[in-house]
């Protein structure tokens, strides 16, 4: 059972980190042809496309999941989640093109409105996308999935790549791209058209079908999941869209260069969230699920407590590497901050099992919306007084309100036998040993690596008597 977990996680992972890791192995060449100031519109322009993909899915990737369990509903379940989603998705596009010029004065593109059509458009392929995509997680066919997210990942990459060096500026310049920040963007919308041509076997099967009353129980139950991904995506980020407003757009595009960084922690939670939701699912109804649900807590936190000390560990060459720009490191300091933060937004996503299998969704939009409070009243009064740190600071305030409340609501409602003090035992020298090598030992890289050695000495001792069990288990 966990080795399939574990091997599907990875699979997941190949598909939703590996593009996102072509994406971060970009940052060099972003850091370089385009200056802090350009680089901040396009941290903007990504964060709004990331509010508007949550409203346009609407929370039914989860309801699908929900609902497509009971084996006499799944076909139905496919259907009209697939409709209502294009429908969203292409009323949305058509706004966009109808209100363009509105909208660019809005956010302050008078000068390229057309940046936001191409987001329009990435946000309606990515949208279409959803259902299909998520009956591949479903059917259990991650090989599938993940194929298809890494052809477009790469696919976009090539583009970005012949935009910058095989394609003459002159041409581009000729068919509208008259500044080097759109050509990520126009490449986005072509790899974003290629999954929809990939996924065209599955929505070929898409009949003329929506069955009102299932849409409406999925939509009770998929509405608080949509308010708890805008508070999500709030707290994720709030901070890129304002702070090009709030503070000079260098230091806005440094901080959002430097977040680049805090991003390899990120993908890990998302591979992990990727293959273990479906299984917290099926797993619901078995008599150890509980218990199940509290191995995979400490199993997880161990394994990122241990990702958390070694990143910090080697931020000194991972900053080079990945911004060869000074200007950038300004805000270098948020990287550390938003590395536990989002820590404990994995550690909280886990505590938030009991309330998806006992569809109380409510609760997790009340939870993420304490937290997104949290994030927008930090963020507003904090920025004025010391600048993009607010925003790393209120990350970090709000992952860790949702992680406590998420635990003690939880056990209070359905208990599950977590070995809290051993969770909390690595989770605090996860981070001690992760701070210390960064801040009180210069981020030396020797340092650094030794307190990754010393950690996982720590965990292997520990855990020694559950390794050998669990070697035995699997001998029999």
């Amino acid at each position: 059972m966990y080795r399939r977990l574990f091997s599907e996680t990875v699979i997941y992972g190949v598909g939703s980190i590996l593009p996102r890791l072509i994406n971060f192995a970009l940052v060099p060449l972003y850091t370089d042809k385009i200056n802090a100031e350009e680089f901040s519109k396009i941290a903007q322009l990504y964060a709004l496309v990331a509010f508007v993909n949550i409203v346009l899915t609407c929370g039914f990737e989860t309801a699908y999941f929900r609902y497509s369990a009971d084996k006499n509903l799944s076909g139905k379940v496919f259907h009209t989640s697939f409709w209502f989603v294009f429908a969203n998705a292409l009323a949305f596009l058509l706004g966009m093109y109808v209100f363009n010029i509105p909208i660019a004065n809005f956010f302050e593109y008078q000068e390229y409105p057309e940046y936001l059509k191409y987001f329009a458009w990435i946000a309606f392929f990515d949208a279409i996308c959803m259902v299909p995509f998520a009956y591949l997680r479903f059917t259990n066919k991650p090989i599938k999935y993940s194929a298809i997210k890494v052809f477009q990942g790469v696919f976009q990459t090539l583009i970005i790549l012949a935009f910058f060096y095989l394609i003459p500026e002159t041409f581009l310049q000729n068919i509208g791209l008259k500044e080097k920040v759109s050509y990520p963007f126009v490449a986005n919308v072509i790899a974003a058209f290629s999954g929809v041509l990939l996924l065209l076997p599955i929505i070929r099967q898409v009949r003329f079908y929506f069955n009102r009353e299932l849409f409406r129980k999925m939509f009770r139950y998929a509405f608080p999941v949509m308010l708890a991904g805008l508070a999500f995506t709030t707290n994720e980020n709030l901070d890129k869209l304002i702070l090009r407003g709030m503070i000079n757009e260098a230091d806005a595009g440094a901080y959002a260069g430097c977040y680049k960084i805090a991003t390899l922690m990120i993908l890990m939670v998302t591979a992990y969230r990727m293959g273990v939701e479906p299984f917290f699912f099926k797993k619901a109804q078995d008599e150890d699920a509980r218990k199940t649900y509290a191995d995979i807590m400490q199993y997880f936190v161990i394994f990122c407590g241990f990702a958390v000390v070694a990143l910090l560990g080697n931020l000194s060459w991972i900053k080079e590497l990945m911004i060869r720009d000074e200007a950038y490191w300004v805000a270098m300091p948020i990287v550390p901050i938003i590395v536990i933060a989002n820590y404990f937004f994995g550690i909280y996503y886990n505590l938030s099992t009991w309330y998806k299998v006992t569809d109380k969704t409510y609760v997790g939009t009340v939870v993420s919306w304490i937290g997104a409070g949290l994030t927008i009243l930090l963020n507003l009064v904090l920025i004025p007084i010391i600048g993009f740190m607010a925003s790393a600071w209120a990350t970090l305030a709000a992952y860790g309100t949702m992680m406590v409340i998420s635990y003690f609501w939880g056990q209070k409602s359905y208990k599950i036998p977590y070995k809290t003090r051993k969770i909390l035992f690595y989770m605090v020298l996860s981070v001690v040993l992760g701070l210390l090598g960064y801040y009180f030992l210069d981020n030396n890289f020797w340092i650094g690596n030794l307190c990754a050695i010393i950690y996982i000495a720590i965990a292997i001792f520990i855990e020694k008597k559950s390794l050998k069990y669990s070697g035995n288990q699997m001998k029999l």
